[in-house]
């Protein structure tokens, strides 16, 4: 499914530009070729031809050699160029799947952009809206509120589109799942998250995905909105939302093993009743 920011994105990495315009040529080149006989065959269609004929009283050409080798060079040509066309496509999509990740820092910084110029675009329409969290509450408050939450909710899906061009960019750069983990903490949202200070509904929209219009109004007010230029960015997000534990205090002196010496016990004394054996011989 197309995806218009993601294909923005992209579009502003020269690179990935050029190969995706080269990919495009080159398959639409392709489909356009039709299915033709081998070379083989089509020298064996010529000479066949012959034979008839001239078993049917026609005389047997005298440049039947010249007639099916120009028909083996004209398929050849055919062959080679379904051949070139095949491995340059496929070449190509495994080039383009080498760019996304390596010039990936360069599309999300565009994403990072495409985000900033959208908030602040929300931003001139949130006045209006008069703190309403609510269709109702819109329609109650009256004037230009109303039209702001229409407008609001319009935007919805151009956020997204952007989250899911960040996403799609993100993916190949790291672990599926630890993406997903990532984003359904909210670090994907917003930069220095500390979820006791979001309001419930408010990280509820941020770690779900189901945006809403409190939602919007919240991310274009937030000073740390934003892309992360990185899958390591974004990991280091969740590490510093780690609770301080503090520091181990190294302070104290370390625990040695203490050694206790167990003494023999004493050699037992005689009692007067011990006796030599007597042996038998």
């Amino acid at each position: 499914m197309s995806n218009p920011d993601y294909d923005a994105a992209w579009a502003s990495v020269p690179n990935v530009a050029h190969c995706e315009r080269q990919l495009r040529t080159l398959e639409a080149r392709k489909s356009a070729l039709t299915d033709a006989p081998g070379p083989n065959e089509a020298r064996r269609a010529v000479i066949n031809e012959a034979i008839k004929a001239a078993r049917e009283g026609a005389e047997f050409p005298d440049d039947i050699g010249a007639k099916a080798a120009a028909a083996y060079r004209d398929a050849l040509e055919v062959e080679s160029e379904h051949i070139a066309l095949h491995e340059a496509v496929t070449s190509l999509r495994y080039h383009l799947e080498h760019l996304r990740e390596t010039e990936a820092e360069t599309a999300l910084e565009a994403l990072g952009v495409r985000l900033a110029e959208f908030l602040a675009e929300v931003r001139t329409v949130v006045p209006d809206l008069k703190d309403a969290r609510s269709a109702e509450e819109a329609i109650q408050k009256g004037g230009k509120a109303p039209d702001a939450w229409k407008s609001l909710t319009a935007m919805l899906g151009r956020l997204r589109s952007i989250r899911d061009a960040q996403y799609r960019t993100l993916r190949p750069l790291g672990d599926g799942k630890r993406l997903r983990e990532l984003r359904t903490a909210g670090h994907f949202e917003v930069a220095g998250l500390r979820t006791d200070d979001v309001p419930a509904d408010i990280l509820h929209a941020m770690t779900s995905g189901l945006y809403d219009v409190p939602y919007l109004v919240y991310l274009a007010n937030h000073s740390d909105a934003w892309v992360p230029s990185s899958f390591e960015a974004l990991e280091s997000e969740d590490v510093a939302s780690l609770p301080d534990v503090g520091v181990p205090d190294d302070s104290l002196d370390k625990w040695e093993p203490c050694e206790h010496i167990i003494p023999e016990p004493p050699a037992p004394k005689p009692t007067g009743a011990e006796r030599t054996p007597e042996l038998s011989y």
